[in-house]
């Protein structure tokens, strides 16, 4: 009897990923080299790390539109917004979080690189729940470097559970994540830090950017004030818009990455046993 299971493009069980990588990216420099430099690397990592990730992509209105090449034998799903709203960056992460296939989800920039290493820990983690694990950074030359601001393994169901992004600070620069990091404090969420040996890497070019959006923080400057004296007002309930994909999109590729898994492990007693579940303390 055969013991792999077999999974291949044409396939649609995805119950063997254990975590979804999401970036967002918006090129109008007519190079998305960013992009597939990153695929690149990628691919050549073990495979038994690039069997249970699903990589998302969310191509923010580029002016042209991307592709992927198809030797490339990654878990990838690459959706585009069809409107094309400066610093949309809340709406883009909001919509990679709804097309999720795992819970533990690790969101980052296009410019910032995973060693093999950082995604196997994340992927034998245990699901974060109401904890976000920041992440340590080096620069290209592995040499220490602030902490990314917006580099977060989470919960997708904690996530969705306090409404995301506020995409109220969309078409604007700035203030999303300072103000996302505040809305998941506030609510008890717990920030810590994944093991030093699990970092980011900051991808260093010397191509041109790949946007050339102006960066002004005035705007959502008023925005984030109004909101922050909303939460010592009102409580809970407030500070947050609601706003929540207020724009279409197209998924322009669903690719399942061609490999042989191992069958699940057995577990004869997990539906005999819901009544211990069902008495835990809900988290």
């Amino acid at each position: 009897m055969e013991n792999n299971l077999t999974i291949n493009n044409t396939g649609n069980n995805f119950s063997h990923i254990k975590l979804s990588y999401i970036t967002t990216f918006y090129f109008n420099q007519n190079d998305n080299s960013t992009l597939t430099d990153l695929l690149r690397k990628y691919t050549s990592y073990s495979p038994a790390i690039l069997d249970y990730i699903q990589f998302i992509f969310i191509d923010d209105a580029s002016p042209s539109q991307i592709s992927i090449p198809e030797d490339i034998n990654l878990n990838i799903l690459l959706i585009r917004i069809n409107h094309d709203i400066p610093w949309n960056q809340p709406g883009a992460r909001n919509l990679g979080m709804v097309y999720a296939r795992s819970d533990k989800v690790i969101i980052t920039d296009i410019d910032h690189e995973m060693t093999e290493h950082s995604l196997l820990t994340m992927i034998n983690h245990k699901n974060p729940g109401r904890t976000i694990y920041k992440m340590k950074r080096v620069d290209s030359e592995l040499k220490p470097c602030k902490p990314h601001p917006n580099t977060f393994l989470m919960s997708r169901s904690r996530f969705l559970r306090l409404h995301g992004y506020d995409e109220e600070f969309c078409g604007h620069y700035g203030f999303d994540d300072a103000m996302f990091w505040r809305w998941q404090r506030y609510h008890g969420t717990r920030f810590l830090y994944l093991p030093k040996d699990c970092y980011t890497i900051v991808r260093q070019s010397n191509k041109v950017k790949d946007h050339s959006l102006k960066r002004d923080l005035d705007h959502n400057r008023g925005i984030a004030e109004r909101k922050r004296q909303e939460w010592k007002k009102y409580g809970p309930n407030a500070g947050h818009s609601r706003q929540f994909l207020n724009f279409t999109w197209t998924t322009k590729m669903d690719r399942i990455r061609k490999t042989h898994l191992p069958p699940p492990a057995i577990n004869k007693s997990w539906t005999s046993t819901w009544i211990f579940r069902w008495l835990m303390p809900a988290k």
